[in-house]
C-alpha cells in the first residue's frame, strides 16, 4: 500500500467508524424509547385491572412484549458490533502491510 493513501485510508475509516456508532446509538435510543412506552401502556393497564386475575394477564403480556424487545436489541446490538469488528479486521491488513515486518527491521 502506498503510504501516501495510508491517511486517507485512516480517515474514512475513522468517519465510517463514527457513522456506524452514531447509528447504534440513535438504534438504542430508539428501543429505549420503545421500552419506555411499553412500561407506560402497561403500567396503565394494570392499574385500570379490575381484578387479579386480569393484573395477572396483563403482567404476563408485558413482560413478554418486554423481553421480545430486549432479545431484539440485543441482536441489533450484536450485530452493531459485529460490524465495527468486521471494519477494523479489514482495515488492519491494509495498514500493517505498509510497516516493515521484523526480518526488513533486522536485515537494515
Amino acid at each position: 500500500m502506498n503510504k501516501m493513501t495510508e491517511p486517507a485510508d485512516l480517515m474514512g475509516f475513522n468517519n465510517k467508524l463514527l457513522e456506524r456508532m452514531r447509528d447504534m446509538h440513535r438504534s438504542w435510543l430508539e428501543r429505549l424509547l420503545e421500552i419506555r412506552q411499553i412500561e407506560a401502556e402497561f403500567g396503565t393497564r394494570l392499574l385500570t385491572a379490575k381484578n387479579a386475575s386480569e393484573a395477572t394477564a396483563i403482567c404476563n403480556e408485558w413482560m413478554t412484549k418486554r423481553l421480545e424487545t430486549i432479545a431484539n436489541e440485543q441482536q441489533i446490538f450484536a450485530a452493531g458490533w459485529l460490524g465495527l469488528i468486521s471494519d477494523a479486521t479489514k482495515m488492519i491488513p491494509a495498514t500493517s502491510t505498509s510497516a516493515p515486518s521484523h526480518d526488513q527491521t533486522v536485515a537494515g
